[in-house]
């Protein structure tokens, strides 16, 4: 038998970010006296993979014949017991014993391995009991005679039937993906283009970011977390959700993927390299929020040309330049059918006979009717809620190497006077300065801009209202525009916009 001649306080530091608060737990015995040899009426099965894990009889064998300690592998198992343990409890000090049969026969210790996403929470929803199936997944080790299994403190299921997807064939209830984050990428793997890449963050979520706090400093970063293959040859519907915290956006003229700094991508044709393989985008809108709390779901279907292949490849892409956004994510699943709610990526909404000056009506996660064929429009666009009337506005992302411009599509305008009018609210501390104008489109392309006034020094703390009069000198093609200033240079919202000749209200 395989001795490991561990500290019991290294582990917990190790897997914990509250060790302060914490004491040290000492070797104890198994409750109910049961015995740490292998089962006699289970034969050991699995191979400790997510697709097939061990079951308790295999673990016991892995570790008996000195398995390597330092190898993660899946176990299948039924809650034998669930103890809380000595300390606070809101620290997660959760100990639990499982078995093949559900018994004290042949149980063994699961050590600190935490009941569900939210790691302080022991009951409801979240809670292990005895009975429960669960599929876990961490280090087996011997402790002094003590069989364990340091989980890393997640458990991989814990719905009461074990199911966690992989597998040749449709998956075991229809999981394809179900990674926490909470400890480790799992079935993902970090592809780092440039800069910083994710990283599982102490609080259990997988992040991305280029802003190092201590240093207030951003390095430029690209980053792919990208998923092992998946069969979905025989999946009809699948769907795809997340939880995720989105703040300070900030759009790059880099290598960003069509110039977004924050993608949720899936492929049918993986070619091992993220960058060279061509991905289909279901991003759709990201909502980004105000504080470090606020979790929002993402929800998305799988498009329906990647149902029914063999080999799917999911992943998440970030990028940042001079300023940086932080993406947290977690519990991130792929699974067979439909699920409503959520922030649903690439969803429509809002009414498209409208003008959708006030930015309420959506479309493949753009405002509808603010995108222009010729290069007037070149801002990334992303939904804000922060808005000065209704539910959303538009963020315009800038940065400080260029002028950005939102452009309304291009219309047939006869000669005569107009007059626009927006709201217009810095979307970040940075401030924002914003110009409205007007281009003449011949021939699919833009001429030469006219500008008014520039309104600077535009806050994150309220609205301004921006109006502008213009003159049209030759009935033709134009685009309506709005530039973000690369002097700051950062993101600014624009909300209730109309457009003006005379009486007749053409945008509103």
């Amino acid at each position: 038998m395989k001795k490991i001649l561990l500290s019991m306080l290294a582990i917990t530091m190790a897997a914990f970010t509250f060790t302060s608060c914490e004491d040290v737990p000492e070797p104890y015995e198994i409750p109910g006296g049961g015995g740490n040899t292998p089962s006699e009426t289970v034969d050991p099965a699995g191979s400790g993979t997510i697709e097939n894990p061990y079951n308790v009889a295999a673990a016991i064998k892995y570790i008996n014949e000195g398995g390597n300690e330092e190898t993660d592998v899946y176990v299948k198992g039924i809650v034998v017991s669930v103890d809380k343990g000595s300390y606070d409890p809101s620290y997660g000090s959760l100990k639990y014993y499982i078995s093949d049969d559900g018994t004290t026969a042949n149980q063994f210790r699961v050590y600190n391995g935490y009941a569900g996403p939210n790691r302080k929470k022991f009951s409801g929803e979240d809670a292990l009991k005895q009975g429960d199936v669960v599929v876990i997944c961490g280090k087996l080790m011997n402790y002094n005679g003590t069989l364990e299994y340091t989980t890393g403190n997640y458990v991989v299921s814990l719905n009461g039937n074990g199911d966690i997807g992989g597998g040749d064939d449709k998956p075991v209830e229809g999981t394809y993906i179900n990674e926490t984050f909470a400890s480790s990428f799992g079935v993902f793997t970090v592809n780092n283009v440039k800069g910083q890449p994710w990283v599982i963050d102490s609080y259990g979520y997988a992040k991305a970011t280029g802003y190092d706090n201590a240093s207030k400093t951003t390095t430029p970063s690209a980053s792919y977390l990208v998923a092992q293959p998946v069969n979905m040859s025989k999946s009809t519907e699948a769907t795809i959700t997340f939880e995720y915290i989105l703040r300070y956006v900030t759009t790059t003229t880099g290598d960003a993927i069509d110039g977004i700094a924050n993608k949720v991508l899936v492929t049918k044709d993986y070619t091992g390299d993220p960058a060279t393989t061509k991905w289909t985008d279901i991003t759709g809108t990201l909502t980004e929020v105000r504080d470090w709390k606020t979790w929002t779901k993402f929800t998305a279907a799988v498009p329906a040309e990647i149902i029914g292949k063999e080999s799917v490849v999911f992943a998440l892409y970030y990028e940042c330049e001079t300023s940086s956004g932080t993406w947290e994510v977690k519990n991130f699943a792929v699974k067979e059918g439909k699920e409503e709610g959520g922030n649903t990526g690439g969803n429509d909404e809002g009414d498209i006979t409208t003008t959708n000056g006030d930015f309420e009506t959506w479309v493949g996660g753009l405002p509808n009717n603010w995108k222009t064929e010729s290069t007037a429009g070149n801002a990334t666009l992303s939904q804000s809620t922060d808005a000065h009337s209704g539910k959303y506005s538009v963020k315009v992302g800038g940065t400080s190497s260029a002028n950005k411009r939102i452009g309304y599509k291009e219309m047939q305008l006869k000669a005569g006077e107009y007059t626009m009018t927006f709201y217009a609210k810095a979307a970040t501390s940075t401030g924002a300065s914003v110009r409205p104008g007007v281009v003449p489109i011949v021939d699919g392309k833009a001429g030469t801009y006219a500008y008014g006034e520039y309104t600077n020094n535009i806050s994150n703390n309220e609205w301004v209202q921006v109006t502008h009069n213009l003159t049209i000198t030759t009935e033709g093609t134009y685009c309506i525009v709005i530039m973000n200033s690369k002097n700051p240079g950062a993101d600014v919202l624009i909300d209730d916009f109309t457009f003006t000749s005379g009486e007749t209200t053409i945008i509103k």
